[in-house]
């Protein structure tokens, strides 16, 4: 039985927080905030700590591009909002369940790894990750461990869990 009350969050819904524009709708940075800010009632929301790690890589590739020392300090002075969020932090790569299916889907074909960490932390944890990469989507749904996992967009996290609420 799924645990349809953890969500897992991909590096995508942190970015904004470190400045990094994402568009997914008009609403997608005031909504992705809001949710950093007040979790969602009902549900325990997690990001895997490597979704840091990736947020670090694309500071790092704006930083390449301007050489501007803030861009890259923008991790420690937002680390602090994320740490006392109402997320919470999981640690696939210290888990040995999430780091089991990571390689099954590595092994699957999918060359992220990071990506398959977070996938593995959404079997370990048992609940619903929530990306857009449909390739990855593609991958999971091939493999017997993965098959069964819930796996929903940010604007269907928005149509059915957010919205039923306001």
């Amino acid at each position: 039985m799924k645990n349809i009350n953890s969500i897992i969050l991909d590096t995508t819904y942190v970015l904004p927080l470190f400045g990094i524009k994402i568009e997914l709708s008009q609403k997608f940075e005031e909504q992705v905030k809001l949710l950093w800010k007040n979790g969602i009632n009902g549900y325990k929301i997690f990001l895997p700590s490597v979704c840091l790690i990736e947020t670090v890589f694309k500071l790092l590739n704006e930083y390449r591009k301007k050489k501007d020392y803030s861009t890259l300090d923008r991790y420690q002075l937002i680390l602090p909002t994320v740490l006392n969020s109402p997320v919470n932090i999981f640690n696939p790569e210290l888990n040995p369940k999430a780091s089991l299916i990571a390689s099954l889907i590595r092994h699957s074909g999918h060359l992220d790894f990071m990506d398959c960490w977070i996938s593995g932390a959404a079997v370990a944890l048992d609940g619903i990750l929530i990306t857009e990469d449909k390739e990855l989507e593609k991958v999971l749904k091939t493999i017997p461990e993965t098959k069964t996992i819930i796996i929903w967009s940010w604007n269907e996290l928005i149509t059915k869990i957010m919205k039923k609420r306001s």
